[in-house]
């Protein structure tokens, strides 16, 4: 069904309101924003401690019959903001390296933007989860507990799966980001072929970056094992989930988790710490893929200038991000009195 014209132009005293300048106000303990982007039909705004989005007022009511209706109309997308490590390593990186002045054609801006939406919103979720159970085991610390008692964990097994799923949908993001830089020849081939030879051609093969790169696809690589073993166990591979237990010193023990599994296996572990361990690697490895991914397929603008992705120094950010793009002078040339010529 074809959408309606907006009825721009008009002398009424809705038209005029509609096309003037409007603003958009962060909801109270957002903090400030400080990013926007357009992703499909909405308006993204990344603030401190959260992300909303928006549409306009004439998206929602194109033939302006009702002056109610605010300039921009928002949502909540995360409560999590630029302040949260996971949200700076996904998408406050793809708001500040995903700009099609600096990527190919054939890569498409809003697709890139949308899958980072999808990666924070995802490690979101198991952030939620590892915050439910941390407060649960302060609240338990607080009771006077007895050894003839111990606390249960509220779905305790559903939510561990759940967050196990998340995180290996980010895998899978992760690697329909590497593909839609580097489409698969052929339907059999591995999904990091040409990404692999793309990094050993400009890295070489033992480099530090190569070693970074077979360490962070074994990751991805153990996140999908541990989802298939939680989801389809055998007598080889299974997941273990234990509530809070009595050690036979007198001690209780919080939730643990505990993998079994011949290539990918993780010994019994406190569940929420496990659970925070995987979202600082996966959402790390989320950061460093793409912008190996952007750095690999930079647009080249002039022979006299050489653009790359570079990290800042620690502690220092820009937007949130700790990946930006960077325009230097390439070797050869110099600048003399605010001209760029070869050098001598």
């Amino acid at each position: 069904m074809q959408k309606p014209t907006v009825k721009r132009g008009g002398n009424r005293p809705i038209d005029r309101m509609r096309d003037s300048a409007g603003s958009a106000k962060i909801p109270d303990g957002y903090g400030k924003a400080v990013s926007m982007k357009v992703i499909g039909s909405r308006i993204y705004f990344l603030a401190e401690r959260g992300v909303t989005s928006g549409v306009m007022a004439d998206q929602i009511d194109p033939e302006r019959t009702n002056p109610n209706i605010p300039q921009v109309v928002q949502r909540t997308e995360l409560a999590y903001g630029l302040d949260t490590p996971f949200v700076q390593r996904t998408l406050c990186a793809a708001f500040e390296l995903v700009d099609q002045t600096h990527l190919p054609d054939r890569v498409n801006q809003d697709d890139l933007l949308t899958m980072s939406l999808g990666v924070a919103s995802a490690l979101a979720a198991v952030a939620d989860v590892t915050k439910d159970l941390l407060a649960h085991q302060e609240e338990t610390r607080q009771k006077e507990l007895t050894a003839a008692y111990l606390p249960h964990t509220e779905n305790l097994t559903g939510k561990v799966k759940q967050s196990l799923a998340h995180l290996r949908d980010v895998e899978n993001t992760i690697k329909e980001m590497a593909l839609h830089f580097y489409p698969k020849a052929a339907s059999g081939d591995p999904w990091d072929k040409d990404l692999r030879q793309a990094m050993e051609t400009a890295h070489s093969s033992d480099t530090p970056s190569m070693k970074v790169f077979e360490t962070l696809t074994g990751f991805l690589l153990a996140v999908a094992d541990h989802r298939n073993a939680m989801i389809h166990p055998d007598k080889t591979k299974w997941v273990s989930i234990t509530d809070y237990e009595l050690e036979a010193q007198g001690s209780i023990v919080a939730p643990t988790i505990e993998v079994t599994h011949s290539r990918s296996p993780v010994p019994r572990h406190d569940v929420a710490q496990f659970l925070q361990s995987q979202v600082d690697l996966i959402s790390n490895a989320y950061e460093t893929f793409l912008a190996w991914l952007c750095d690999l397929n930079v647009r080249v603008f002039h022979e006299m200038f050489d653009t790359r992705v570079a990290s800042l120094p620690d502690g220092t950010m820009r937007n949130g991000s700790r990946v930006v793009w960077q325009t230097t002078l390439k070797d050869g040339y110099e600048m003399i009195e605010g001209k760029i010529q070869p050098k001598a």
